[in-house]
């Protein structure tokens, strides 16, 4: 329940939120961490950890209960967030997309209002930052340890831990500020973030603490859509014991069983990022988690248990300094007597799985994922709780409102700060919209949209399925039991597909079609069905169909796609040789091949393909290069064709040698061998 706020409190909000004013505007502080689960803060639930500073800002203001993401991944939050817009309006729908910094964002309107900005930490929207007057950011997902930086005037790279060092920048610009004027600072933490390296200092905070299982941890998807199934973010199959759990392959004995996963990690690069004594207690720390796990019984269990709890230990002991720092802020605020005219914000991009339905990772509708720790502080505020339903398409319109700006008539979120007032909002909304993109892409989640209100929550999953699911949210929390074919739900399932399909015209997202899988195209060409020989064999994962290369099933070039279907043969480290003989020597004006690109996934062009003809099948000439750019980093996952051209060319033999790639520096399996990944070849006349 809120409590009241007192009345020179109330007089102050009002008098901010009142366009016309401009006297005593508050400083607000947006602090957000990267993938922080609501269960992981104490001011929320108590049985993980321990979180005194950030409990502080629910202890001076509201902890808001329902806040939800409209689109669980990193960068798709950040732009909603920083636009108040949905993904599909604000451009960025994954996480392989540059933000549009032309676009009107929150910054922009309060600088241009005249606030100070700043911009401190995770920015992952690839382009640079705008609107604002300072920014200091991770380049990408950043390093852990003496992290690269970038701002106005370059990159630079600085000693120490992530989480201090972003702190200490926040604190920097508040010590150099301009004092005459009101500020907006975005203080953008790293952590928690997969893989979850602590502090060295902190390394064993947790180490070895029994953290109660969740229940659902060996959850089966029982009446749940193939989406559940299929996914690739499970604790068992898919977290590996090198990158994630960081336990060295060579110190590990093999048990043999499906839960041994290795990225095959090369530590050089951290390694280069620690001094000599951090490396050693590092190295120290996880070699003796290697010999427990040697020491656990070969069952998958115990096995499933310990990765979570190991897990656990490594991402709490992450929020541990996230929320060391927040003190660090907080007690800034007040030796300098900030805190007395300063509302300061804490969330997280959205939600993380730990443990329940056996996941970690986010991007799912279910409620781990979904839901967003909000709490916000207010100078004299008291301690209250709040359960109207927030998004955090509502951040921009809020934090607006409460500097004394009218939000722009073309923000989807909704402005709640007579929450913080003490008032109850006009006509709240009783649902909220969700939308999830990233699909062809790691995890394999699929995309789907859906809708939760009070009770109930009802999500469909697309692309390249088409099934729906209900869930009763009072008498199913952990969303287990799949209602949408139960009869006695029939009348809900059609009223929450109403309350669905009004959302998606309320927030302009009825064009379903664009966001269906590419399907892939006929075409004709002189090598169409004629049989072909390889010199090494595709993985036997993705053998693709027999003949597929020369079936003329191809797809279009540019566009994402599933690479899991038979139209694709995939090659882990071996190269590309394909040999076909036409049967007769024939008139050729072009030869093309087209490869996958999804670096998330190991899957990159290769650096050279050479094309080469042949009369006799014994003497090849007209040798032709052409080259990819394949190692430069690129998110999103596409099919890019490699073609070359002839003039009068004849002949009849024809051969294509594609060398597959070594991982680059900036990739986390660095060094190890790539996937190639091919479609169709055309010889066209």
């Amino acid at each position: 329940m809120k409590n009241f706020i007192p009345l020179l409190l109330v007089a102050m909000l009002f008098s901010a939120c009142n366009p016309a004013s401009r006297e005593n505007r508050p400083n607000i502080i947006f602090i957000m961490s990267d993938d922080h689960a609501s269960k992981a803060i104490s001011a929320y639930d108590t049985s993980l950890i321990n979180t005194p500073n950030i409990d502080r800002l629910a202890e001076n203001g509201i902890r808001f209960d329902r806040c939800y993401c409209t689109n669980a991944i990193c960068a798709p939050s950040r732009a909603v967030i920083l636009t108040g817009k949905y993904s599909h309006m604000n451009g960025i729908f994954d996480n392989s997309l540059s933000f549009d910094g032309s676009q009107q964002t929150l910054p922009k309107i309060l600088r241009e209002e005249g606030y100070l900005t700043a911009m401190v930490g995770k920015w992952h929207l690839k382009s640079e930052p705008t609107g604002f007057d300072y920014w200091f950011v991770l380049p990408g997902q950043g390093q852990y340890y003496r992290p690269d930086f970038i701002g106005s005037e370059g990159k630079v790279t600085i000693e120490g831990y992530v989480t201090d060092i972003i702190t200490d920048k926040g604190i920097e610009f508040l010590e150099n500020k301009d004092p005459d004027k009101p500020f907006f600072m975005m203080l953008h933490h790293k952590a928690p973030h997969r893989s979850w390296q602590p502090a060295i200092r902190h390394l064993d905070k947790y180490e070895n603490k029994p953290f109660p299982i969740p229940e659902n941890l060996q959850d089966q998807y029982q009446g749940k859509s193939a989406a559940a199934r299929e996914q690739e973010m499970s604790i068992a199959r898919h977290m590996s014991l090198d990158y994630d759990l960081k336990m060295p392959e060579e110190l590990l004995q093999r048990k043999g069983t499906d839960r041994e996963l290795f990225f095959g990690t090369d530590w050089s690069n951290l390694r280069k990022r620690m001094t000599d004594d951090d490396y050693e207690e590092w190295k120290a720390y996880y070699t003796r988690r290697a010999d427990a796990y040697n020491a656990l019984p070969n069952d998958s269990i115990s096995i499933d248990e310990w990765k979570y709890r190991k897990y656990m230990e490594d991402y709490l002991s992450c929020i541990y300094t996230v929320d060391e720092n927040i003190g660090r802020l907080l007690k800034y605020l007040e030796d300098s007597g900030l805190d007395e005219n300063t509302i300061v914000i804490y969330t997280s991009d959205q939600g993380f799985f730990l443990g329940e339905h056996g996941w970690y990772d986010k991007r799912f509708m279910y409620d781990e994922a979904h839901r967003m720790p909000l709490l916000i502080s207010v100078p004299g505020l008291l301690s209250g709780e709040d359960r109207h339903m927030i998004t955090n398409a509502d951040f921009a319109p809020t934090i607006l409102s409460l500097a004394g700006i009218d939000p722009p008539t073309d923000m989807q979120g909704a402005s709640f700060h007579e929450i913080l007032q003490g008032a109850e909002p006009e006509s709240w909304r009783e649902s909220v919209y969700y939308h999830y993109f990233e699909y062809p892409a790691v995890h394999s989640v699929k995309r789907h949209y859906g809708v939760r209100s009070e009770k109930f929550k009802l999500i469909h999953f697309y692309y390249d399925i088409d099934e729906w699911e209900l869930y009763d949210l009072e008498a199913d929390s952990y969303e287990m039991n799949n209602l949408v074919h139960d009869p006695e739900f029939a009348a809900v399932v059609s009223e929450m597909k109403n309350e669905l399909e009004g959302l998606r015209v309320h927030y302009q997202d009825t064009m379903p079609q664009k966001y269906l899988p590419v399907s892939p195209e006929e075409i004709s060409h002189l090598a169409k069905g004629i049989d072909y020989t390889l010199k090494f064999a595709p993985s036997e994962r993705y053998p693709g169909s027999p003949g597929c290369l020369t079936d003329g099933i191809t797809y279009p070039e540019g566009e994402a796609y599933s690479y899991g279907d038979d139209a694709w043969c995939g090659f882990r480290g071996d190269d590309f040789v394909f040999a076909i003989d036409l049967g007769e020597v024939m008139k050729v004006s072009e030869i093309s091949v087209g490869f996958l690109q999804h670096q998330q996934n190991w899957i990159f062009p290769p650096m050279e393909i050479e094309f080469l003809t042949s009369l006799d099948g014994q003497e090849y000439m007209n040798i032709t290069r052409e080259f990819c750019s394949g190692l430069e980093k690129n998110d999103r996952a596409e099919k890019i064709q490699v073609r070359t051209e002839y003039a009068d060319l004849e002949t009849r033999y024809i051969k294509l040698k594609a060398k597959n790639s070594i991982l680059p520096d900036w990739h986390r399996g660095a060094g190890k061998p790539a996937w190639l990944f091919v479609d169709e070849i055309a010889v066209i006349h």
